[in-house]
C-alpha cells in the first residue's frame, strides 16, 4: 500500500455498508441460529465501526480545553443515542408488562431494562442471568442492549485516552510515551484478559468492557494510522484486494465462530475483517473500487443508516413473538423481521434525524444539552419503573390473578385467627428444591390457621433426597446444623423436591423418551440418591425430628402460564396440551415410588404423603381444575393447587404430631 495516499475526510458509504453487513447477520442469528451460526459476531463488527468512527469525530473537533472537549463529546453521544434507545426501552417495557408473565424464565427481564436505561445491562445481566446462550437471555427483551452498554462504557474513558494522544503525542520524554502508547498497550492487555476470560469467566469474557475494550481500540488504532496516511489503498486494485479479504476474514467468523471460544479467539477474524474492510473503503482511491462501490450501494448504505435503529427494535419484536405467537413458523419469521424494519425506519426518520426534537436544541449550548439529557434518562428511568411496579395492574394475562397463579405466602384477608391445637408452638422446617418454595401459599395457610411455626431453606435447581436424580448432594452440614440449632424433639422436617424428570421446561416441550424407559445413569443415580436420603433421615430422626417425605405429582408438557390467553395459546409450546394420562405419569413416577418403600422400610417412623390422588383422581391427569391452574408450569404447583392441597398436608401433619406413625398418605 502506497505510503503518499491520503485520508479520505469526508463520508464514507463502505462504512455504512459494513454497518449493513454487520445488522443483518446479528438479525439472522437471532430469527434462527442455523441462518448464520456466527452471525453474533456481527456486534465485533459494530465495535470496529465505532471505535474508528467516534475517533474520526473527535479528530475533526476544534482545538478545546479539556472540560470543553468532554462536554462536547458527551452531548453528541446523548443527542445520537438515547432518544432511540429510551423509546425502545419505553415501548419494550409496556409491552413487556402487558404481554409476558412474571416467571423464573422473566424475573431478569425488568433489571436489565432498567438497567439498559443507565447503560449497565451488561453488568446485569451478568449477575441476574444464566449467559448470552442460556434459556432466560432469549426470552429477555432487552439482552441485546449489553453490546450498547459496553459502548457507553468505553466513551467514559476512550475520550480522556485520545485527548491525551491528540495534544502530547508529540512531546518528548515520558509524557509524549505515555500519550502514543497508552491505547495500544491498554488494547493488549484487554486482548490477554479476553483470552483469560473466555475459559475463566465466559459470561465476563462476552459482557464486559475489560474483554471488549480491544475490538473498539483496533478501530481506533486503525484511525490512528489512517490519520498519518498509513494502511491506506494506493489503487483501485489494493482497495478491493482488502475488501475481499476482510469480507471473507468477516464471513469466516459468522459460518464458524464457536460460541465455547468466544470472544477469543473467535472474534479475532471479525475484527480484522472489518479493520481491512475499513481500510479498503477509505481514502483518495477507493472510491474508484468495484468492491467499495457494491458496498456503498444505495440499499447498503440505507441499511446501514438505520442499522441501529434495526439493532434496537428487532430483538424486542422476536422475544415478544417468543413469548406469544412463537417463532416457530416462516410466516412469523417474515412477520417479525417486517415489524423490524417498520420500526426501524420509523425510529430513523422520526427519532434519530427528527427534526421535531432536533431544531428545538439547536443553539443550545453544550451544558444544557446534557443537563436536560440526563434529565430525560431519570425521567424515563421512573416512568419504565413505575411500568414494571404496575404489571399486576395493567398485563392483559391471565396470571395477573396472582392469589391463583403464583403460590406465595399469601396472608389471610382478612386475617385469620389460629385455632389452639396440637400444632400450634411447633415447627416445620421445609428443604428442598423450588418444589418445596412452590408450597409457600399452602405453609402459609398452615402457619395462619394452626400457629405452625414454618422455616425455608430452599434452593432452586437442588432437590433433597432427589431420588430421581442426584444433581446436588442432597444436605449440607451447614443446613442440618440450622435446623438442630431451633428445632426442638418431635418437631418436623418436610423434605420437598421434584425427584422426577421434568417432561418440558418453561420455554421447550422434552421429545427424548427417556422418562419411562429404564435408564442406565439414571438408575445409577437413584441409588446414589437413596443411600444419601437414607443417610439424611437418619440424621434427622436421631435428632428426635420427625421427616416427611412428599411423592412426586403429576408433571406436563405445556406450561399453564404461558399458554392461558388468546395472545400466547396458539403458541407451539402449548402444544402438547395440559393433560397426560394417568396411567403413564405412574410409570413415569414408579422408579421413585419404589424407592420411597425402601426407605420406609429403613425408617418407620418416615411419613410419605403422595398429593397424586388428590391432584389427579381420574384416569387423566390435568393441570387445570375447571378454569383454575393447579400448576403454574408443567411441574410447580399454583397458589389454587396448594389451596386444593391443603385439607390432605393439614390432615398429614397432625396425624403425624398426634400419632407419629410412619404411613403413606
Amino acid at each position: 500500500m502506497a505510503s503518499n495516499a491520503k485520508p479520505f475526510s469526508g463520508y464514507i458509504p463502505g462504512i455504512d455498508g459494513l454497518r449493513a453487513v454487520a445488522v443483518l447477520s446479528v438479525l439472522l442469528f437471532h430469527m434462527r441460529e442455523h441462518f448464520l451460526p456466527g452471525g453474533f459476531a456481527g456486534v465485533d463488527v459494530f465495535f470496529v465501526i465505532s471505535g474508528y468512527v467516534v475517533s474520526a469525530s473527535l479528530a475533526h473537533r476544534p482545538a478545546e480545553r479539556l472540560g470543553n472537549f468532554l462536554l462536547g463529546f458527551y452531548t453528541r453521544r446523548i443527542v445520537r443515542i438515547f432518544p432511540a434507545l429510551l423509546l425502545c426501552v419505553l415501548v419494550t417495557g409496556i409491552a413487556t408488562a402487558l404481554v409476558v408473565p412474571q416467571s423464573w424464565l422473566s424475573d431478569t427481564t425488568s433489571k436489565t431494562g432498567l438497567a439498559a436505561v443507565f447503560g449497565l445491562s451488561n453488568i446485569a445481566l451478568i449477575k441476574y442471568s444464566d449467559g448470552y446462550f442460556g434459556a432466560r437471555a432469549d426470552f429477555n427483551p432487552f439482552t441485546h442492549t449489553w453490546s450498547l452498554a459496553v459502548e457507553e462504557q468505553f466513551y467514559l474513558i476512550f475520550p480522556l485516552m485520545f485527548y491525551a494522544w491528540s495534544h502530547y503525542r508529540a512531546v518528548g520524554g515520558t509524557t509524549g510515551k505515555l500519550a502514543r502508547f497508552m491505547l495500544p498497550a491498554a488494547l493488549l492487555v484487554s486482548l490477554a484478559y479476553c483470552a483469560y476470560q473466555t475459559s475463566a469467566r465466559a459470561d465476563f469474557a462476552y459482557y464486559l468492557l475489560p474483554s471488549r475494550f480491544w475490538e473498539l481500540a483496533c478501530g481506533a488504532m486503525l484511525f490512528r494510522l489512517h490519520d498519518a496516511g498509513r494502511c491506506l489503498p494506493g489503487s483501485p486494485r489494493q482497495s478491493g484486494i482488502l475488501l475481499t479479504v476482510g469480507g471473507l476474514l468477516i464471513g469466516l467468523a459468522f459460518a464458524w465462530a464457536d460460541t465455547k471460544a468466544f470472544p477469543f479467539p473467535w472474534a479475532i477474524p471479525a475484527v480484522l475483517g472489518s479493520m481491512l474492510v475499513i481500510s479498503g473503503s477509505v481514502g483518495d482511491v477507493a472510491c474508484r473500487s468495484l468492491p467499495v462501490a457494491l458496498m456503498g450501494s444505495r440499499p447498503m448504505i440505507y441499511l446501514g443508516k438505520i442499522s441501529y435503529s434495526l439493532y434496537l427494535w428487532h430483538w424486542p419484536v422476536l422475544v415478544l413473538l417468543r413469548w406469544t405467537t412463537g417463532l416457530d413458523s416462516a410466516i412469523a419469521l417474515l412477520m417479525a423481521a417486517g415489524m423490524s424494519f417498520a420500526l426501524a425506519v420509523f425510529s430513523y426518520h422520526w427519532v434519530e434525524q427528527g427534526s421535531w426534537w432536533r431544531r428545538r436544541i439547536v443553539g443550545w449550548k453544550p451544558g444544557r444539552t446534557a443537563v436536560c439529557g440526563v434529565a430525560f434518562v431519570l425521567l424515563c428511568a421512573v416512568c419504565l419503573h413505575v411500568v414494571q411496579r404496575s404489571q399486576s395492574q395493567i398485563s392483559l394475562s391471565a396470571t395477573r390473578d396472582e392469589k391463583t397463579w403464583y403460590p406465595k405466602p399469601w396472608p389471610s384477608n382478612p386475617p385469620v385467627v389460629p385455632v389452639a391445637g396440637e400444632l400450634a408452638g411447633r415447627k416445620i422446617f421445609v428443604w428442598g428444591d423450588s418444589h418445596a418454595g412452590a408450597y409457600s401459599t399452602m405453609l402459609q395457610m398452615m402457619k395462619e390457621r394452626t400457629g405452625l411455626e414454618v422455616i425455608s431453606i430452599w434452593q432452586g435447581g437442588c432437590p433433597v433426597a432427589g431420588l430421581g436424580t442426584s444433581k446436588c448432594k442432597p444436605q449440607t452440614s451447614e443446613t442440618i446444623s440450622t435446623i438442630k440449632s431451633k428445632a426442638a424433639a418431635g418437631d418436623l422436617v418436610f423434605l420437598a423436591s421434584l425427584r422426577v424428570p421434568r417432561l418440558a421446561d418453561q420455554w421447550e416441550v422434552f421429545t427424548t423418551p427417556t422418562i419411562v424407559a429404564p435408564n442406565p445413569a439414571l438408575d445409577e443415580g437413584r441409588l446414589k440418591s437413596l443411600r444419601e436420603a437414607d443417610e439424611l433421615v437418619t440424621t434427622l430422626e436421631k435428632a428426635g425430628l420427625r421427616v416427611i417425605i412428599d411423592a412426586p405429582k403429576p408433571v406436563f408438557k405445556s406450561p399453564p402460564f404461558r399458554c392461558s390467553d388468546s395472545f400466547n395459546d396458539g403458541n407451539p409450546v402449548c402444544a402438547a396440551g395440559f393433560e397426560v394420562e394417568r396411567a403413564y405419569l405412574e410409570s413415569h413416577r414408579k422408579p421413585v415410588v419404589d424407592a420411597l418403600k425402601q426407605l420406609r422400610a429403613s425408617h418407620p417412623a418416615l411419613v410419605v404423603w403422595d398429593p397424586f390422588p388428590v391432584l389427579c383422581p381420574g384416569s387423566t391427569c390435568s393441570a387445570f381444575d375447571g378454569f383454575k391452574p393447579l400448576f403454574f408450569d408443567g411441574d410447580h404447583l399454583s397458589a389454587y393447587g396448594n389451596r386444593v392441597l391443603y385439607p390432605s398436608f393439614l390432615d398429614l401433619v397432625t396425624s403425624t404430631v398426634r400419632d407419629g406413625g410412619a404411613r403413606m398418605h
